[in-house]
Protein backbone atom coordinates (compact mmCIF):
# COMPACT_ATOMS: atom_id res chain seq x y z
CA UNK A 1 0.00 0.00 0.00
CA UNK A 2 1.44 3.35 -1.05
CA UNK A 3 2.11 5.62 1.98
CA UNK A 4 0.10 8.83 2.23
CA UNK A 5 1.99 11.96 1.16
CA UNK A 6 0.64 13.68 4.25
CA UNK A 7 2.32 11.30 6.70
CA UNK A 8 5.55 13.37 6.93
CA UNK A 9 3.49 16.54 7.45
CA UNK A 10 1.56 15.16 10.40
CA UNK A 11 4.68 13.55 11.86
CA UNK A 12 6.56 16.86 11.69
CA UNK A 13 3.60 18.67 13.22
CA UNK A 14 3.25 16.37 16.19
CA UNK A 15 6.98 16.41 16.86
CA UNK A 16 7.26 20.19 16.68
CA UNK A 17 3.81 21.27 17.89
CA UNK A 18 4.23 24.45 19.87
CA UNK A 19 1.16 24.12 22.02
CA UNK A 20 1.99 20.63 23.19
CA UNK A 21 5.67 21.11 23.96
CA UNK A 22 6.50 22.13 27.57
CA UNK A 23 9.72 23.80 26.43
CA UNK A 24 7.83 26.27 24.29
CA UNK A 25 6.89 28.53 27.18
CA UNK A 26 10.53 28.67 28.27
CA UNK A 27 11.75 30.30 25.06
CA UNK A 28 12.64 33.95 25.24
CA UNK A 29 10.38 34.62 22.25
CA UNK A 30 7.82 31.95 21.48
CA UNK A 31 7.00 31.43 17.80
CA UNK A 32 4.10 29.81 16.03
CA UNK A 33 4.98 26.72 13.98
CA UNK A 34 6.00 26.86 10.34
CA UNK A 35 2.91 24.81 9.51
CA UNK A 36 -0.45 25.47 11.15
CA UNK A 37 -1.87 22.73 13.40
CA UNK A 38 -4.93 21.24 11.75
CA UNK A 39 -7.87 19.33 13.22
CA UNK A 40 -8.33 15.64 12.48
CA UNK A 41 -11.46 16.50 10.52
CA UNK A 42 -10.70 19.46 8.30
CA UNK A 43 -13.37 21.87 7.04
CA UNK A 44 -15.04 20.80 3.82
CA UNK A 45 -14.07 24.09 2.24
CA UNK A 46 -10.34 23.57 2.86
CA UNK A 47 -8.28 24.76 -0.15
CA UNK A 48 -7.58 22.01 -2.67
CA UNK A 49 -5.41 21.54 -5.72
CA UNK A 50 -7.24 21.52 -9.01
CA UNK A 51 -8.29 17.96 -9.81
CA UNK A 52 -7.23 16.69 -6.37
CA UNK A 53 -9.90 15.86 -3.80
CA UNK A 54 -7.42 15.67 -0.95
CA UNK A 55 -7.16 18.78 1.25
CA UNK A 56 -3.72 20.36 1.26
CA UNK A 57 -1.85 21.87 4.20
CA UNK A 58 -2.64 25.59 4.71
CA UNK A 59 -0.29 28.19 3.29
CA UNK A 60 1.12 31.12 5.26
CA UNK A 61 -0.08 34.59 4.23
CA UNK A 62 2.05 37.69 3.90
CA UNK A 63 1.11 40.11 6.69
CA UNK A 64 1.24 43.83 5.84
CA UNK A 65 3.88 45.81 7.72
CA UNK A 66 1.29 48.27 9.05
CA UNK A 67 -0.73 45.43 10.58
CA UNK A 68 2.36 43.97 12.21
CA UNK A 69 3.36 47.32 13.69
CA UNK A 70 -0.14 48.01 15.04
CA UNK A 71 -0.34 44.60 16.67
CA UNK A 72 3.12 44.96 18.19
CA UNK A 73 2.17 48.33 19.68
CA UNK A 74 -1.02 46.90 21.15
CA UNK A 75 0.79 43.95 22.74
CA UNK A 76 3.46 46.28 24.13
CA UNK A 77 0.74 48.40 25.77
CA UNK A 78 -0.96 45.32 27.23
CA UNK A 79 2.29 43.94 28.63
CA UNK A 80 3.16 47.35 30.10
CA UNK A 81 0.13 47.07 32.40
CA UNK A 82 2.09 44.35 34.26
CA UNK A 83 -0.93 42.10 34.74
CA UNK A 84 0.40 39.08 32.85
CA UNK A 85 3.28 36.62 33.02
CA UNK A 86 3.65 35.93 29.31
CA UNK A 87 5.97 35.41 26.36
CA UNK A 88 5.46 37.16 23.03
CA UNK A 89 4.46 34.82 20.20
CA UNK A 90 5.29 35.53 16.59
CA UNK A 91 2.53 36.54 14.14
CA UNK A 92 1.20 33.98 11.67
CA UNK A 93 -1.84 33.93 9.39
CA UNK A 94 -2.93 31.03 7.18
CA UNK A 95 -5.15 30.88 4.11
CA UNK A 96 -7.64 28.59 5.87
CA UNK A 97 -8.51 31.36 8.36
CA UNK A 98 -6.28 30.30 11.25
CA UNK A 99 -3.75 32.38 13.07
CA UNK A 100 -3.45 35.85 14.54
CA UNK A 101 -1.24 38.91 14.54
CA UNK A 102 -0.29 40.00 18.05
CA UNK A 103 -0.60 37.18 20.57
CA UNK A 104 1.11 36.04 23.75
CA UNK A 105 1.56 32.81 25.67
CA UNK A 106 0.18 33.42 29.17
CA UNK A 107 1.45 31.31 32.06
CA UNK A 108 -0.02 33.38 34.92
CA UNK A 109 -2.04 36.46 35.79
CA UNK A 110 -0.60 38.90 38.31
CA UNK A 111 -2.87 40.12 41.10
CA UNK A 112 -2.82 43.51 42.80
CA UNK A 113 -1.47 41.94 46.02
CA UNK A 114 1.59 40.55 44.24
CA UNK A 115 0.33 36.96 44.05
CA UNK A 116 -0.21 35.11 40.78
CA UNK A 117 -2.97 32.91 39.38
CA UNK A 118 -1.38 30.23 37.21
CA UNK A 119 -2.82 29.05 33.91
CA UNK A 120 -2.19 25.36 33.32
CA UNK A 121 -1.30 24.72 30.59
CA UNK A 122 -0.21 28.15 29.39
CA UNK A 123 -2.71 29.75 27.00
CA UNK A 124 -1.86 31.23 23.60
CA UNK A 125 -4.24 34.18 23.08
CA UNK A 126 -4.22 37.43 21.14
CA UNK A 127 -3.26 40.42 23.26
CA UNK A 128 -6.60 42.25 23.43
CA UNK A 129 -8.35 39.05 24.53
CA UNK A 130 -5.62 38.33 27.07
CA UNK A 131 -6.11 41.82 28.51
CA UNK A 132 -9.84 41.20 28.94
CA UNK A 133 -9.23 37.82 30.57
CA UNK A 134 -6.73 39.33 33.01
CA UNK A 135 -9.23 42.01 34.07
CA UNK A 136 -11.97 39.38 34.46
CA UNK A 137 -9.78 37.23 36.69
CA UNK A 138 -8.52 40.13 38.81
CA UNK A 139 -11.83 41.97 39.18
CA UNK A 140 -14.38 39.14 39.16
CA UNK A 141 -12.94 35.65 39.78
CA UNK A 142 -10.66 36.64 42.65
CA UNK A 143 -13.42 38.36 44.71
CA UNK A 144 -15.89 35.55 43.88
CA UNK A 145 -13.53 32.89 45.24
CA UNK A 146 -12.42 34.66 48.44
CA UNK A 147 -14.99 32.75 50.50
CA UNK A 148 -13.49 29.45 49.29
CA UNK A 149 -9.85 30.25 50.27
CA UNK A 150 -9.03 32.19 47.12
CA UNK A 151 -8.11 31.45 43.52
CA UNK A 152 -4.77 29.70 42.89
CA UNK A 153 -4.99 28.29 39.36
CA UNK A 154 -7.09 28.06 36.22
CA UNK A 155 -7.10 24.71 34.44
CA UNK A 156 -7.23 25.53 30.72
CA UNK A 157 -9.11 23.17 28.41
CA UNK A 158 -8.14 25.02 25.21
CA UNK A 159 -6.77 28.28 23.84
CA UNK A 160 -5.31 28.63 20.30
CA UNK A 161 -6.18 25.60 18.17
CA UNK A 162 -6.61 25.66 14.40
CA UNK A 163 -9.95 23.91 13.98
CA UNK A 164 -13.59 24.43 12.96
CA UNK A 165 -16.23 25.13 15.61
CA UNK A 166 -16.69 22.19 17.96
CA UNK A 167 -14.39 20.17 15.66
CA UNK A 168 -17.33 19.66 13.29
CA UNK A 169 -16.30 19.02 9.70
CA UNK A 170 -17.47 21.82 7.43
CA UNK A 171 -18.27 24.26 10.26
CA UNK A 172 -17.03 27.85 10.35
CA UNK A 173 -13.62 28.55 11.82
CA UNK A 174 -13.63 28.53 15.62
CA UNK A 175 -12.52 31.59 17.56
CA UNK A 176 -9.90 29.24 18.97
CA UNK A 177 -8.40 29.19 15.48
CA UNK A 178 -7.99 32.97 15.71
CA UNK A 179 -6.39 32.87 19.18
CA UNK A 180 -9.45 34.74 20.42
CA UNK A 181 -10.94 32.25 22.92
CA UNK A 182 -10.30 30.46 26.20
CA UNK A 183 -11.93 27.28 27.52
CA UNK A 184 -11.89 26.89 31.31
CA UNK A 185 -11.97 23.30 32.54
CA UNK A 186 -11.87 24.16 36.24
CA UNK A 187 -10.63 26.67 38.80
CA UNK A 188 -8.47 25.54 41.73
CA UNK A 189 -8.56 27.12 45.18
CA UNK A 190 -5.64 27.81 47.51
CA UNK A 191 -6.77 24.93 49.74
CA UNK A 192 -6.71 22.51 46.79
CA UNK A 193 -10.43 22.34 46.09
CA UNK A 194 -11.28 22.19 42.40
CA UNK A 195 -14.49 23.69 41.06
CA UNK A 196 -16.00 23.37 37.58
CA UNK A 197 -19.26 23.29 35.64
CA UNK A 198 -19.49 19.49 35.86
CA UNK A 199 -18.13 19.01 39.39
CA UNK A 200 -21.05 18.45 41.82
CA UNK A 201 -19.15 19.92 44.77
CA UNK A 202 -19.01 23.33 43.05
CA UNK A 203 -21.23 25.86 44.89
CA UNK A 204 -24.12 27.05 42.73
CA UNK A 205 -23.52 30.62 43.91
CA UNK A 206 -19.96 30.46 42.56
CA UNK A 207 -21.17 29.12 39.21
CA UNK A 208 -23.74 31.91 39.12
CA UNK A 209 -21.02 34.51 39.75
CA UNK A 210 -18.84 33.03 37.00
CA UNK A 211 -21.71 33.04 34.53
CA UNK A 212 -22.82 36.59 35.35
CA UNK A 213 -19.36 38.10 35.19
CA UNK A 214 -18.22 36.29 32.04
CA UNK A 215 -21.41 37.15 30.13
CA UNK A 216 -20.96 40.80 31.09
CA UNK A 217 -17.36 40.96 29.83
CA UNK A 218 -17.19 38.64 26.80
CA UNK A 219 -19.20 38.58 23.58
CA UNK A 220 -19.54 34.78 23.62
CA UNK A 221 -20.02 32.53 26.63
CA UNK A 222 -20.91 28.85 26.21
CA UNK A 223 -21.41 26.35 29.00
CA UNK A 224 -23.58 23.36 29.87
CA UNK A 225 -26.84 23.34 27.93
CA UNK A 226 -25.52 25.50 25.09
CA UNK A 227 -24.81 23.04 22.28
CA UNK A 228 -23.81 19.71 23.79
CA UNK A 229 -20.09 20.42 23.37
CA UNK A 230 -19.55 22.42 26.58
CA UNK A 231 -20.86 20.12 29.28
CA UNK A 232 -17.54 19.80 31.13
CA UNK A 233 -16.06 23.30 30.60
CA UNK A 234 -17.07 26.82 29.68
CA UNK A 235 -15.92 28.92 26.74
CA UNK A 236 -15.35 32.68 26.50
CA UNK A 237 -14.29 34.77 23.50
CA UNK A 238 -14.42 38.27 22.03
CA UNK A 239 -15.96 37.45 18.63
CA UNK A 240 -17.17 40.55 16.78
CA UNK A 241 -20.68 40.23 15.31
CA UNK A 242 -22.92 42.47 13.28
CA UNK A 243 -24.82 44.94 15.44
CA UNK A 244 -22.76 44.08 18.52
CA UNK A 245 -24.74 40.86 19.07
CA UNK A 246 -23.66 38.90 22.16
CA UNK A 247 -24.19 35.22 22.99
CA UNK A 248 -24.56 33.90 26.56
CA UNK A 249 -25.69 30.28 26.78
CA UNK A 250 -24.95 28.53 30.05
CA UNK A 251 -27.56 26.70 32.11
CA UNK A 252 -26.92 26.55 35.84
CA UNK A 253 -27.86 23.40 37.77
CA UNK A 254 -31.07 23.44 39.77
CA UNK A 255 -30.52 24.12 43.47
CA UNK A 256 -31.10 21.12 45.74
CA UNK A 257 -34.53 20.85 47.32
CA UNK A 258 -34.64 21.67 51.02
CA UNK A 259 -34.72 18.65 53.28
CA UNK A 260 -38.09 17.91 54.78
CA UNK A 261 -38.18 17.24 58.48
CA UNK A 262 -40.58 14.62 59.82
CA UNK A 263 -43.61 15.95 61.59
CA UNK A 264 -43.32 16.07 65.31
CA UNK A 265 -45.51 13.51 67.02
CA UNK A 266 -47.09 14.69 70.22
CA UNK A 267 -46.28 12.41 73.11
CA UNK A 268 -49.32 11.34 75.15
Amino acid sequence: MKPSPFTPFFLAFFLASFWAAPAFGQQEHANLPETAPMPDLRPLDAPRREGDNRPRPPQALIIPKEELEAAAALCKAVMAKDKLVADVAGPALWDNGCGAVGQILISAIKLANGKQVALRPAALIRCETADAIADWVREELVPATEAYSGLARIDVAASYHCRPRNNIRGALMSEHGRANALDVRAIVMNDGRRFGVDLPETPIQLLSDLRRSSCARFTTVLGPGSDGYHENHFHVDLAQRRGGYRLCQWNLPSPPLPQRHPLRVEQP
